[in-house]
């Protein structure tokens, strides 16, 4: 099912776990050299450390579901590995803007807006070496141009913070 994509990816990084839990030094340098190239070999180790920092770290609060990272469940057209690949990457570089932009702060709150701007940016790159289309990053993409993404990012923020009428809302962490 596409739905447990997200956790099938965040498990494929979270199994590959470190011995120890990342520092915040490995995950700033984790997350540059994801930055400088997300096709790169060292690349898949820079997404393992930022996902395990994120699991394991109680300096950062990652919400992630659906409505953070709607391009899991999207089909791109790309051989099915190089597709999982680059969802994995996307996956990486959404919770990399968002820890990055904690870390920063120094406040453990969840920023889904730092998340997606990064998604966004890393997405242009692997469009650069691969043709492909992701609706959902494209929509992003036309929201920040618009000046709307980071009102989008709190509107989610404000529905997950408010439960729904007769049901029980429960904002879910990475970890």
């Amino acid at each position: 099912m596409r739905k447990t994509l997200a956790a099938a990816l965040f498990a494929a990084f979270a199994a590959c776990a470190l011995a120890a839990a990342p520092s915040r030094q490995d995950v700033l340098g984790a997350i540059t050299i994801l930055e400088r190239n997300a096709t790169s070999p060292e690349a898949v180790a820079a997404a393992k450390t930022i996902v395990n920092y994120a699991q394991d770290s109680d300096d950062v609060m990652v919400d992630i579901g659906p409505d953070q990272i709607p391009w899991v469940e999207e089909r791109w057209g790309l051989d099915k590995e190089r597709e999982l690949s680059y969802q994995s990457i996307l996956l990486a570089a959404f919770v990399a803007g968002n820890v990055r932009s904690q870390i920063k702060n120094e406040r453990a709150e969840d920023d889904t807006y730092s998340g997606w701007i990064f998604a966004i940016r890393t997405y242009d790159r692997l469009r650069a070496k691969a043709p492909f289309h992701s609706a959902s990053i494209e929509q992003l993409s036309r929201m920040e141009s618009e000046g709307t993404l980071r009102q989008h990012a709190k509107e989610l923020r404000d529905k997950a913070d408010k439960p729904d009428e007769g049901a029980a809302t429960e904002r879910k962490p990475l970890a």
